[in-house]
């Protein structure tokens, strides 16, 4: 079972939706936000409060170069991940794994002077933003690495601190409620961060689907208008015919009532192949047309020369309508031909019309539109309909009738006509 045109019309208006980067711009200005708050919650704690506490006991340190190499190698890490950041995008793995490498080790090589009695107090100023380290650098990898990260880091303090020696009972519960303050505020953020992530993702997704159903109902709106146009063009038509043969004003046996009725079912199958998603629309409608005529009894040979071209849908009906006319004059044989190629896209069929040139040629639609060029040719119980219309400038530099195909094409249906020129009659319409 095919599928539908205006289903095929709508899956890719949503695809270009869910393509469209702009959707997705709501997530990346909340990401970035968050990336300069969290670097900027860091950066105030180096530098209002880390600082501070390192200036204040540097006199105190045994060796203070230590410590001071400890925070200039922070402060680098700081400005680089700055630097990293002011393009927009994320955090490359090896960065990630270096900063926080490097963070580790230079809280470890500063913690490692300090006696136990200092420990989680103001000369360890370094517990005061190792965790915020984290907290920013393992923003994108989310909540669950930045908790194993201060918990890691958590017990590098505890193992150095029963290396330094065990505190008294007073000095690790103050330790304890120092650590459990700080680490809360750093587990909040991180907590806060996904929180607002999340409703990052949130809103572009409603964005998004708010986007698809505009996108659909300005679709459904399209097809259905179309629709109706063109259910309002072929009752113009059909219901006449209808019409007259249920009140017995036109007869069923009569020639010409079941030519126009044979024209009238071509463009019904016409409009319903319109519907289908086929590789080829044009050639797929014109088989429908064809089809109408070899349930009547027609052989129709069908030629084909040059690939799909895409052709709106409003010249396609152009370029058919003369051909399905001319078919349905066709008493036993027709052949239809359609060439594609140097910007040219002709249709054509040539039937063995038993009607006089002039009743031939009477019913044969004489309107050309949206460019295309109808051309009628009559001789010796023989009808050649032709259309055609230019798409394109030719790209290979050709003019458009040097880019005729030959041998079955339009070219060799003329060829067929025998060249009498006293037997023939041909009408050319030109939309201008």
């Amino acid at each position: 079972m095919s599928d539908r045109q205006p289903d095929a019309t709508r899956k890719a208006a949503v695809d270009r939706v869910d393509a469209d980067p702009l959707t997705d711009r709501i997530a990346r200005d909340m990401r970035a936000g968050l990336r300069v708050a969290g670097l900027f919650i860091l950066t105030a704690v180096h530098l209002g409060l880390a600082l501070p506490a390192l200036l204040a006991s540097l006199r105190g340190y045994d060796q203070p170069w230590v410590q001071l190499f400890a925070f200039t190698l922070l402060t680098l890490l700081i400005m680089a991940d700055a630097l990293l950041g002011a393009d927009g995008r994320g955090r490359p793995l090896p960065w990630v794994v270096l900063g926080l490498t490097c963070t580790v080790v230079a809280s470890t090589v500063a913690t490692s002077r300090l006696p136990v009695e200092e420990f989680i107090g103001t000369p360890h100023w370094t517990f005061l933003e190792i965790g915020w380290f984290g907290v920013l650098l393992l923003f994108d990898a989310g909540l669950g690495p930045t908790l194993v990260f201060i918990g890691g880091h958590l017990a590098v303090t505890l193992a150095q601190l029963l290396l330094a020696g065990v505190p008294t009972r007073q000095a690790a519960s103050g330790m304890a409620v120092s650590a459990l303050a700080i680490c809360t505020f750093q587990v909040a953020a991180a907590m806060l961060a996904r929180s607002l992530g999340e409703c990052a993702a949130a809103a572009s997704a409603t964005g998004r689907e708010q986007e698809r159903v505009r996108t659909e109902a300005a679709v459904a709106a399209q097809v259905h208008a179309d629709q109706r146009a063109r259910y309002a063009e072929l009752g113009r038509s059909v219901l006449p015919l209808l019409t007259g043969l249920a009140d017995g004003s036109l007869a069923p046996g009569d020639g010409t009532v079941r030519r126009r009725s044979a024209v009238e079912a071509a463009r019904l199958r016409r409009l319903f192949a319109e519907r289908d998603h086929a590789h080829d629309p044009l050639l797929h409608e014109l088989r429908a047309g064809i089809d109408v005529a070899e349930r009547h009894g027609v052989d129709v040979q069908l030629a084909v020369r040059g690939a799909s071209t895409p052709v709106d849908r409003r010249l396609r009906r152009a370029l058919t309508e003369p051909v399905l006319a001319a078919l349905a004059t066709a008493e036993r044989s027709a052949r239809a031909t359609v060439v594609r190629g140097g910007g040219l896209v002709r249709v054509s069929v040539m039937t063995d019309s038993p009607l006089t040139a002039l009743t031939a040629l009477a019913e044969i639609p004489e309107q050309a539109e949206y460019g295309v060029r109808v051309r009628t040719v009559r001789s010796e119980g023989r009808l050649l309909v032709e259309a055609s219309c230019v798409l394109d400038a030719p790209a290979d530099g050709m003019t458009p009738a040097a880019s005729t195909v030959s041998g079955g094409g339009a070219g060799d249906a003329l060829a067929a006509v025998p060249a009498a020129r006293g037997h023939s009659s041909s009408s050319d319409v030109s939309p201008s």
